[in-house]
């Protein structure tokens, strides 16, 4: 059968295949499937570099590991390479900028990674991009784009990749849904990695937003008069803040069982960091205290069940063991 005479149910059963029931040592098959979906929604040119597809990965890859630190591999010790490269540049703990906004910021770091990402992290993911696995047997499937070979280890980075014109129409034509099931197939790749984490499909997605705190500090602010953090008295309006206890960055929702009101200083200082474990037992008697006093509160820890202390002790393990520092001598 030639390429053209491919429709629409053939071009998903392969691509369904690829993501799904093929081999995913890495998540690198996402990142490139990813890719194919996005580039061909808004681009129309077949003939793409492989700089611009290293910067499609960066800017999925930067997002989880210096945004939201989700782990890529199943060893500390042996992380996947594009990690490696974004880690060698993007040295902080914790970005809490966009994407977008470091690309403007840091664009000799950008382009020295996405140098890098081109020039070690493709010969494999391409190559096994096509491959098809039917019962125990792999047959290659070229019909998403072309690229060439030096020998049969590497390909050949100059040439790039020349997307299929029948490929691309199917991939804008399907954009959402393609983007969902790739989206899925990551996650489920992560939460094995990832344990505890919550959101990571809106993580991988890099769609989580931070909602308005304004009714959450309405509901707190009859009950606290001095910051959680430092005990200080709390100065009305924008001075008084309202923090996520548990970075929002690692929990990625805003429940009151998580909101403490503090000052504008502590709450600066603290940023996306834990703070020491004597605020995690605070947190909980403050919850258990003020459950059936505060409405949102008494919903919030509804929703996360019956053993509320166990599970919020649990995100806290959780996110030190991601990444989340702790600030031992919290407040200064």
């Amino acid at each position: 059968m030639t390429f053209v005479e491919k429709n629409d149910s053939e071009f998903q059963e392969v691509f369904t295949n690829i993501i799904d029931l093929s081999t995913k040592d890495t998540t690198y098959k996402f990142a490139f499937a990813r890719f194919l979906v996005e580039y061909s929604s808004s681009k129309t040119e077949e003939q793409v570099d492989f700089s611009t597809i290293a910067e499609y990965f960066l800017k999925y890859y930067w997002n989880l590991e210096c945004k939201y630190k989700i782990k890529q591999g199943n060893k500390t010790d042996k992380q996947p390479l594009i990690v490696k490269i974004i880690k060698e540049e993007f040295t902080e703990s914790y970005y809490p900028e966009s994407f977008e906004e470091i690309q403007k910021k840091e664009s000799k770091k950008i382009l020295w990674c996405i140098q890098n990402i081109k020039k070690d992290c493709f010969h494999d993911v391409t190559k096994s991009f096509q491959k098809v696995k039917t019962g125990k047997k792999t047959k290659n499937e070229k019909i998403f784009f072309d690229f060439r070979e030096k020998n049969s280890r590497k390909i050949d980075l100059d040439y790039g990749i020349k997307l299929k014109p029948e490929a691309m129409k199917f991939f804008k034509k399907h954009n959402p849904i393609l983007k969902k099931a790739i989206t899925l197939e990551w996650a489920k790749k992560l939460e094995i990695l990832n344990l505890g984490v919550p959101r990571l499909i809106a993580k991988t997605e890099g769609i989580v937003k931070r909602g308005s705190l304004s009714s959450f500090k309405k509901d707190l602010e009859p009950f606290f008069k001095t910051c959680f953090y430092c005990k200080k008295q709390l100065e009305p309006g924008k001075e008084t803040h309202v923090d996520h206890l548990i970075p929002f960055d690692y929990i990625a929702d805003d429940q009151m069982w998580n909101f403490v009101l503090s000052c504008q200083k502590c709450n600066c200082e603290k940023l996306s960091s834990l703070p020491p474990e004597k605020f995690l037992d605070g947190i909980i008697s403050r919850n258990t205290e003020f459950r059936y006093k505060i409405k949102s509160l008494d919903k919030s820890l509804t929703v996360i069940g019956t053993d509320f202390e166990k599970i919020i002790k649990e995100h806290y393990k959780n996110a030190k063991s991601h990444g989340y520092s702790v600030l031992e001598n919290f407040p200064n």
